[in-house]
């Protein structure tokens, strides 16, 4: 480690959980007398906002109360202080927003590139050195000495690395790329959306956040055309509801404790059977919860539960208290078992919309033009233009233009990432895992090598950790374990200054 720096540190990816490393690493290092060197590989001009909050329509909206948004876990109004007062919205209702409003992913994406310059500001101030690479990290080397991290533009040596790749593009489950008239991607929203007839049919493949956002793009932008929402099981999310406190009586982090110390891991029926018992407890009628329903009686009876919604306050409250305890105690078969069969069904209960987006969608459903359909087997490129989506019973229907909107899996960070990744698979310094992503240290959040490092240097940060956090993306999540990670770093920098 050379003697001017506390550290020398590379950060793979520039999107919004690099800001809140960043943020994180300017308090934990506060009052070091050295320097902290650091630089910010990405390739993309989303700097700050990834693809999730650059900008777009208004009609995309956060999924979580304006109050909950921040870049710190310990400061949940740092961005309404921000918003607040924010020249650019002075004049606006955006000055006195409430804690409990939506806001546009862009208008959060404005906090994020703000709060980036703050931090460059407070660095530069302090004589760090932050610097942004305009290019995506390739390739990573460990000798005993350092970390060589290779570029389009170069090499750097550095001292420790994170990764902070985001998450990838959709999936293209029916292989449709270069098919006229398929987007293998909605984000910008007002980039792809104004392409497509207004009059068309549109098939919208994913039913999940990413899905609505383009139904209700299309219908805020007057769309006439019929739009269809499709996925296997064509849940929609679910409405974010009040949620009071709720306290757990089953599926609680001592009940794991025993399942664990019993049995040495926690089995995927064990964990159905605490689940089970929970949300009984909670008064939800389970029946109901796994009846195939339609849609539009899911949506309404949703938005007629927003002062108080019973199973999405036990979904939160086991989502904050045992999720990592849970996911942690369950081995990789028992994940994929999870994963295969029920993490379909949990996401619309952790995974809420706004109820805004709700209402939108359900007048659509009501007036004739949104379904959404289940059980879809294959979609297929017509040979004359436009495409037949076929589903369970054999049922074809014609549509005009398809906008993947799917998630390429529990922890997807996309083809701009694989060369990075691969040379750290490649080389030991970095073992997949099997239900996404790559292993990682949950006390710290470093790689976990196929040769065990005594000192780690590498960490991963955001949807690349699900396959062991399970949940990893969130921005209370970047939040937390972004606290996590520079604390194993300050730790590391005094033990070798």
């Amino acid at each position: 480690m050379g003697e001017a720096y506390a550290m020398r540190l590379a950060v793979i990816g520039g999107g919004a959980a690099a800001v809140s490393l960043l943020d994180s690493a300017l308090r934990r290092f506060e009052g070091e007398e050295r320097r902290c060197d650091i630089t910010v590989y990405e390739g993309s001009a989303n700097l700050a906002t990834g693809r999730a909050y650059r900008p777009d329509l208004d009609c995309a909206l956060v999924n979580r109360e304006a109050g909950y948004m921040s870049v710190r876990s310990a400061d949940r109004g740092h961005f309404l202080r921000w918003l607040h007062r924010a020249p650019r919205y002075r004049d606006t209702s955006y000055a006195s927003l409430p804690v409990d409003s939506y806001v546009p992913r862009r208008v959060y994406g404005e906090y994020l590139t703000a709060h980036l310059e703050s931090c460059r500001a407070e660095a530069e101030r302090r004589g760090w050195t932050v610097r942004v690479v305009p290019e995506f990290a390739v390739e990573a080397k460990a000798t005993a000495g350092d970390v060589m991290v290779r570029s389009a533009r170069g090499v750097g040596h550095f001292d420790r690395v994170v990764l902070c790749l985001g998450t990838g593009a959709p999936a293209d489950p029916y292989r449709l790329a270069g098919a006229p008239g398929f987007h293998p991607d909605p984000y910008p929203l007002r980039a792809v959306l104004p392409e497509i007839a207004a009059d068309a049919h549109v098939l919208v493949l994913g039913s999940g956040l990413s899905g609505v956002d383009v139904a209700l793009g299309l219908l805020r932008s007057g769309h006439r055309g019929p739009i269809t929402m499709t996925s296997r099981h064509g849940l929609l999310p679910g409405v974010r509801a009040t949620q009071p406190p709720y306290s757990l009586r089953h599926l609680t982090p001592e009940a794991v404790r025993q399942r664990v110390a019993r049995d040495g891991a926690l089995r995927a029926r064990d964990t159905w059977r605490l689940l089970r018992a929970e949300l009984t407890a909670a008064g939800v009628d389970l029946r109901a919860l796994a009846a195939d329903r339609p849609a539009a009686e899911r949506l309404r009876e949703d938005l007629s539960r927003l002062g108080g919604n019973a199973c999405q306050a036990a979904v939160s409250a086991m989502m904050h208290q045992v999720r990592e305890p849970v996911w942690c105690a369950m081995s990789d078969t028992d994940r994929r078992l999870f994963l295969s069969r029920f993490h379909a069904f949990s996401k619309p209960l952790y995974n809420p919309m706004p109820p805004p987006t709700a209402r939108t969608l359900l007048d659509a459903m009501d007036s004739g033009q949104l379904a959404v359909r289940s059980r879809t087997t294959s979609v297929t490129a017509r040979a004359g233009g436009g495409f037949t989506l076929e589903d369970g019973g054999g049922r074809l229907t014609r549509v005009d233009t398809v906008v993947d909107a799917t998630r390429s899996g529990l922890a997807g960070t996309g083809s701009r990432a694989e060369p990075f990744i691969d040379s750290l698979t490649g080389s030991g310094l970095a073992v997949r895992n099997p239900v996404g992503g790559v292993r990682i240290d949950v006390t710290s959040n470093a790689l976990r090598a196929a040769a065990p490092e005594e000192d780690p240097r590498f960490f991963a940060l955001g949807d690349i950790a699900s396959g062991d956090l399970f949940y990893a993306g969130s921005m209370y999540m970047l939040n937390t374990r972004a606290e996590v990670i520079t604390h194993t770093l300050a730790r590391a920098a005094h033990a070798g200054g």
